[in-house]
């Protein structure tokens, strides 16, 4: 009697644990498909919501939850380029007046949003130029190693690669050499001796300068700023930007193309951009961005020709220059074609409808103003603006200074540098006492 009584107390034991696994699998199964939601989150804009996504306002930000019976939609909607590993690593070069500041914004912005730990200057500007890159300039934080090098530098390449972890990507940026003098000839006035020997009043100045260039030069002897006279960007990148010499440029560009993954130009940005989103294996949303730093002035007809002229006497002058301008102008174009011209067209027009709806979520009016006429007094007073420059910048829409991703696009260099700074400081000390 007892092990009869004992069989149907096991037997109701049993019952009971199959009954409870039916159950659990119905719970969790409907019709052949899980309804568990994944433990991973991706994050988008709060402006480019996606109907298919189950949302819930963070901030900023939309956390976005993947449900599995709408996998499909999202992989059909995603602005990744292409099925890739992203990459967390970069050294990014940033050379003077070639729209380097709007590159680094968006690497202080990637690197904040993710966590990542990004090499600050000690004084969060530069890393002690015009001298080479040091590790000695880098404010100490951590033992960690860094992901991202993005501020102003003279580059040296083997201490930098030192410095990074093995297969870090090395991008720089490069623009049109004409327009560059004729950006840095403004932009620099204050700094560069050389530029002060000529009476300074708009474009004559310049090309007076120009027809002059190796006597102002000898005038003013040397100065800590003086390479911003000649072939900037040649002096960024690490090499002698008085040597004109063949043979020494065609060295020198055959050591940058084995340095550098991608050189973004300027005058092709939103092109560069999707290369660099691909070379990154990022979403296009993590390259959109405002031009930052931008000189304001009339398109002028007449103005437009006389530009043209002191352009092609900025080329002769700025040889080095040139010669890398062109070498990497070309090395892009050839980029583009293998990345092929239709997906490069419709990859841009993306990019261009996110940065028309970050500029309709954030910027009052229809884009940039010169800075005089910004109205947010204390944003104002952090625009760098160089004596008789007129330089653009953005009011923000009323409601927009309390999104972080608006307040971040507009910012001036050194606040958004020092903002990111500050946060990372905290997120490791906030750490080292948890340990």
């Amino acid at each position: 009697m007892q092990v009869t009584r004992r069989k149907y107390v096991w037997i109701l034991c049993i019952g009971w644990v199959i009954f409870m696994f039916s159950w659990n699998l119905k719970i969790f199964r409907n019709n052949g498909q899980s309804t568990l939601q994944p433990k991973s989150a991706i994050r988008i804009l709060q402006f480019d919501t996606d109907p298919f996504l189950q949302t819930s306002t963070q901030g900023t930000y939309v956390t976005v939850q993947r449900s599995v019976n709408v996998k499909k939609q999202i992989k059909d909607n995603t602005t990744k380029i292409n099925d890739c590993k992203r990459k967390t690593n970069i050294v990014f070069i940033k050379t003077h007046k070639t729209a380097s500041t709007a590159v680094q914004n968006i690497l202080l912005r990637y690197g904040l949003h993710n966590n990542l730990k990004i090499a600050f200057p000690k004084d969060v500007h530069d890393f002690g130029y015009p001298q080479f890159f040091s590790s000695q300039s880098v404010a100490k934080q951590g033992s960690d190693p860094y992901n991202i090098v993005c501020h102003h530098m003279r580059m040296i390449y083997d201490v930098l690669k030192g410095f990074m972890p093995k297969e870090t990507p090395f991008v720089t940026i490069v623009r049109e050499p004409g327009q560059l003098f004729e950006s840095t000839f403004d932009y620099m006035l204050g700094i560069v001796p050389s530029f002060q020997r000529v009476p300074h009043h708009g474009n004559t100045s310049i090309e007076d300068w120009l027809d002059n260039a190796a006597t102002y030069m000898r005038a003013a002897g040397s100065s800590a700023y003086g390479n911003f006279a000649k072939n900037s960007m040649f002096f960024d990148l690490g090499y002698n930007n008085m040597i004109d010499d063949d043979q020494y440029i065609e060295k020198a560009l055959a050591e940058l193309t084995e340095i550098f993954d991608l050189v973004l130009v300027s005058d092709y940005f939103d092109e560069s951009m999707v290369l660099f989103a691909d070379l990154l294996c990022w979403d296009l949303e993590d390259v959109a961005c405002l031009s930052l730093n931008a000189r304001s002035h009339d398109n002028d007809g007449n103005a437009e020709i006389k530009r043209a002229r002191i352009r092609g006497k900025a080329r002769l002058w700025n040889k080095s220059d040139a010669a890398l301008f062109d070498y990497f102008n070309a090395t892009l174009r050839r980029k583009i074609e293998e990345f092929g011209m239709k997906k490069m067209e419709a990859a841009v027009n993306r990019l261009k409808e996110i940065r028309r709806n970050l500029t309709e979520t954030c910027v009052e009016g229809e884009g940039a103003v010169d800075s005089s006429k910004i109205s947010d007094l204390n944003f104002k007073k952090t625009i760098f603006k160089p004596k008789g420059v007129s330089v653009a910048s953005y009011n923000l829409k009323p409601g927009a200074e309390k999104l972080d991703i608006c307040r971040q696009l507009i910012a001036s260099e050194n606040t958004f540098s020092r903002e990111v700074f500050n946060t990372q400081r905290d997120r490791l000390t906030q750490y080292f006492w948890r340990v």
